[in-house]
């Protein structure tokens, strides 16, 4: 028992196994044990300190406020932005070499144990070059051509392409699960049309996953579309668009070639059917209708001044016609397998088919490089023609027409050898170019219909 307990009354703060067993500890070591951990009654110092396990909960519940607040103005946030309507030229937009056709991250490899069956409504000429040049699936004629129908299975899904004027709304499968509808939106008689198959999906009880693809506006006006879109609460969870479009993202709006006129029946060449070796009887050729106050003009007045049309196959008309007589497509398709190049100057866009049909033959296209009027990308080093660029299509590029007589002197001072690589070259790539196509476009269908 201590003689003077009170003198030692600011021990009782110290825990029980810091104080001393001794009377002759005391002196030593009372009030260095008590200093190191901290503790002094109300004249030494500090007060006593707050238990471990209180200070825990107490921490614990300061973060669970912060975490609780946090995550109630994330769902306030998310709320307020999804009940407004998207518009896809406010998304974000990747770089082409990241995105168009060709970067999307593919979940092939844990789907294809399960059979997708995707039904293909052709409703557009461009549904053609789809399933016959970039599928390469088989077409059959039935009820006299009233519609066409073919099959063809890549990977784990079941295509089934349906096209012709017996395609409509009423006799359409309606166990219809799965649909890629090819639609026309390229003038207002034909967005028409769309916007009515649009509707009329909603009388398909078993859909649930619907892509489109679009020939669009040639200026890159869909605006119509935006409102089917499943993001502003429609249907459609995907949509493959023709043209320069500002807001291919990769994950909802991608850009779509639009390939050859397939309304003129021009076929799908076989690369192997193609004369690479010999020479052909042309630098370059020019067919097509020469509008008024267009660069047409001034491609044909070249022409003229410098006698091209001595080494060029060069037949021009005044008014356009959509339908080709067989003596045209003849002579179209006798200029692009004996020509060298093909001209292809702008119409309503830079991109047109003439591009996609002369590479099928091997003549490398000159384009004029310039970007048409309307909503259509521009601004960086890959428009117009964002697609083919990123692709690095081996083409040549003009800015004025002006510069033709240069290349075709250019062309005069190439071997034969020269010009037969280029030609391979260039078969080569359109072959490659509409595989990665079929990759994209199947890994696509796969990623949005198998989740």
């Amino acid at each position: 028992m201590l003689k003077n307990p009170k003198k030692f009354s600011f021990l009782k703060y110290c825990p029980p196994y810091l104080r001393p067993r001794a009377k002759q500890d005391y002196m030593h070591a009372d009030m260095i044990l008590c200093a190191r951990n901290g503790m002094f009654g109300k004249h030494g110092g500090r007060a006593r300190q707050m238990p471990r396990s209180l200070k825990c909960k107490v921490i614990a519940v300061f973060v669970a406020c912060i975490y609780t607040v946090f995550t109630l103005f994330s769902l306030h946030v998310l709320v307020t932005s999804d009940s407004k309507p998207r518009d896809p030229k406010k998304l974000a937009i990747t770089s082409p070499s990241s995105t168009n056709l060709v970067d999307l991250e593919s979940k092939a490899s844990r789907q294809n144990s399960i059979l997708i069956e995707v039904e293909i409504w052709g409703k557009a000429a461009i549904g053609l070059y789809l399933w016959e040049h970039i599928l390469e699936g088989p077409v059959e004629e039935r009820l006299g051509g009233v519609w066409s129908y073919g099959e063809k299975q890549i990977r784990n899904i079941k295509f089934k392409f349906r096209t012709g004027p017996g395609v409509v709304p009423d006799k359409v499968p309606k166990e219809t699960r799965n649909l890629v509808l090819v639609i026309n939106g390229r003038e207002p008689t034909k967005v028409d049309f769309a916007k009515a198959w649009l509707d009329s999906l909603a009388d398909l009880p078993h859909l649930r996953n619907v892509a489109v693809v679009l020939l669009g506006n040639e200026r890159c006006e869909n605006g119509w579309l935006y409102s089917y879109m499943q993001m502003n609460g429609g249907l459609v969870q995907v949509a493959f668009i023709v043209y320069d479009i500002p807001y291919a993202d990769s994950k909802t709006f991608f850009q779509w070639p639009l390939g050859v006129a397939t309304y003129r029946k021009f076929p799908n060449v076989p690369p192997l059917s193609v004369d690479a070796q010999n020479r052909r009887k042309f630098r370059c050729n020019f067919l097509g209708t020469v509008y008024p106050n267009s660069s047409r003009v001034e491609l044909q007045t070249v022409i003229k001044q410098f006698k091209l049309d001595d080494v060029c196959f060069v037949k021009t008309r005044d008014n356009w016609s959509p339908g080709e007589s067989a003596e045209s497509a003849k002579d179209f398709r006798y200029a692009l397998a004996n020509s060298d190049l093909t001209l292809n100057p702008v119409g309503m866009n830079t991109e047109c088919y003439r591009i996609y049909e002369t590479c099928s033959y091997g003549s490398v296209p000159v384009i004029e490089d310039i970007v048409t009027p309307g909503e259509c990308r521009r601004g960086d080093r890959k428009s117009p023609l964002n697609l083919l660029k990123a692709f690095n299509a081996p083409f040549i590029y003009v800015k004025d027409w002006k510069e033709l007589p240069r290349i075709i002197e250019n062309e005069i001072h190439l071997t034969h050898q020269e010009v037969v690589e280029r030609r391979l070259k260039l078969l080569t790539w359109y072959k490659k170019f509409k595989e990665a196509v079929i990759e994209k476009f199947v890994n696509v269908i796969q990623n949005k219909f198998s989740a």
